[in-house]
């Protein structure tokens, strides 16, 4: 059971069914597009009585709390190797009582800026590295009559646009203080403020036609050159790929603008429920075995545009920004966690909300902002 049904996710999913198939194993596909839809619909199968024997889950407190009341199983084969070759944050956030309680599919980056080539090159512009720098470029796109930033006005998609910008005004120690240490200080500080006066500023460069919009939807406005930037996680690459374009060339790729260098994770995996007999257990078990093979790992990765969970998969094969990541997610300290990964699921609701609150409604000052996301996060504290 999965979500992966866009052009690059499927062709991800592929190289694994393959793979799987190869060894003698029997597939039986119950896509659910749309990652919260898919979600839902695991836990309604798993509480009504019919389990799927895999399904895709993101790692976070939703599936931490299927693993505390027993509904999953720890991942078949996980062992010594899984800890000497995955991030420590990411070995982390997948265990659950000293125990594996999924098996990671890929590591997916929060933190990217998309932007068409061609259209700055057309424009006379530079890729820029500061948001004062991107707001002057973005202004001058818009004089242009062009659209500055395709984004899919859902509160997800509005958060990861707000993440890029905390960290790029504030720095990855001040992304800890607010995400990690949920720091009541941090949260009320003069930085806050200026984040949100950044992320205020950003408002005039969407599109009318935002609200509701899908993020593919808004990855084919980039390709096709109706839009200049998408600030996106690395899963756009496999559309962008699907649709006949290469990262890091017509579709450039660069971290969003940030002080240090830091990558924002998201972390897919597939969780594992109670076999039903023998042969199920070693379906699940031959399924692990699979999926972590450094082979399957690249050729999966290469078409989703995300990055192997295994650090020692060569990065021989794939473009230029995921090499650019496998290469910066060997130092911990760059290695910081998404807010669906790290926070509880009410804080990570509230934090959602409290974005998008601001963001759709240009009365709100940035102080009331500020004071939005403040309440929202000690309020779960």
């Amino acid at each position: 059971m999965h979500w992966l049904t866009s052009g690059g996710e499927s062709a991800s999913l592929s190289v694994v069914r393959q793979a799987f198939r190869d060894q003698g194993g029997v597939w039986r596909d119950a896509p659910v597009p749309g990652g919260s839809a898919a979600r839902a619909a695991a836990v309604n199968r798993i509480l009504g009585g019919n389990p799927p024997p895999v399904f895709l889950f993101s790692l976070g407190a939703q599936l931490r709390e299927l693993s505390s009341h027993g509904l999953v199983v720890p991942a078949p084969g996980a062992g010594d190797e899984w800890d000497r070759v995955l991030p420590p944050l990411l070995a982390r956030s997948a265990r659950h009582q000293g125990r594996y309680m999924a098996a990671p599919l890929n590591i997916h980056g929060e933190n990217w800026m998309f932007y068409n080539t061609a259209l700055l090159q057309q424009a006379g512009l530079e890729v820029p590295r500061t948001w004062d720098a991107f707001i002057a470029v973005a202004a001058k796109l818009k004089s242009m009559g062009k659209t500055p930033i395709a984004l899919g006005g859902q509160p997800w998609q509005e958060r990861l646009l707000f993440n890029a910008v905390l960290l790029g005004v504030g720095g990855r120690d001040f992304y800890r203080r607010v995400y990690e240490a949920l720091e009541p200080d941090a949260l009320s500080s003069p930085t806050m403020l200026s984040v949100f006066r950044t992320f205020a500023m950003l408002r005039p460069f969407v599109d009318e036609g935002s609200p509701g919009r899908r993020w593919n939807q808004a990855t084919s406005m980039l390709m096709r050159g109706d839009a200049a930037f998408q600030f996106m996680g690395d899963w756009a690459k496999g559309d962008i790929k699907a649709g006949g374009l290469e990262p890091g060339v017509q579709i450039g790729c660069a971290l969003a603008p940030a002080p240090d260098p830091a990558y924002i994770m998201v972390v897919d995996a597939f969780a594992f429920t109670q076999p039903r007999d023998a042969g199920t257990a070693e379906a699940q078990k031959r399924f692990v075995s699979v999926m972590m093979d450094p082979a399957v790992q690249a050729g999966l990765n290469q078409a989703k545009g995300s990055i192997p969970v295994r650090t020692d998969v060569p990065d021989d094969g794939f473009d230029t920004c995921a090499k650019q990541a496998m290469a910066l997610i060997r130092n911990p300290q760059t290695n910081l966690a998404s807010t669906g990964m790290g926070l509880s699921g009410g804080m990570a609701g509230a934090v959602d909300d409290a974005i998008s609150h601001f963001w759709n409604d240009p009365r709100l000052t940035p102080e009331q902002g500020q004071e939005l996301l403040r309440k929202s996060i000690l309020a779960f504290r």
